[in-house]
């Protein structure tokens, strides 16, 4: 049986799984709501960096989150 419950678990296992680095960028991304560019001068970092950490960071998470299911 599929239930919420076990989404939230696995969801929340898969983000577990990320560098720091890569969590990070994806909270304030998609949890915040900051656009790249706001990502990258919150960390400090340039908007090629910022972007670099998104992509392989949901290329991370989708793959976790394939393993999880």
């Amino acid at each position: 049986m599929f239930t919420t419950t076990h989404t939230l678990d696995h969801a929340t296992e898969a983000i577990d799984t990320l560098s720091p680095e890569h969590r990070q960028a994806i909270h304030l991304a998609y949890y915040a709501g900051f656009s790249n560019d706001q990502v990258a001068d919150l960390l400090g970092v340039s908007v090629d960096v910022a972007d670099s950490r998104l992509s392989e960071g949901l290329i991370h998470l989708r793959s976790a989150l394939r393993v999880a299911a």
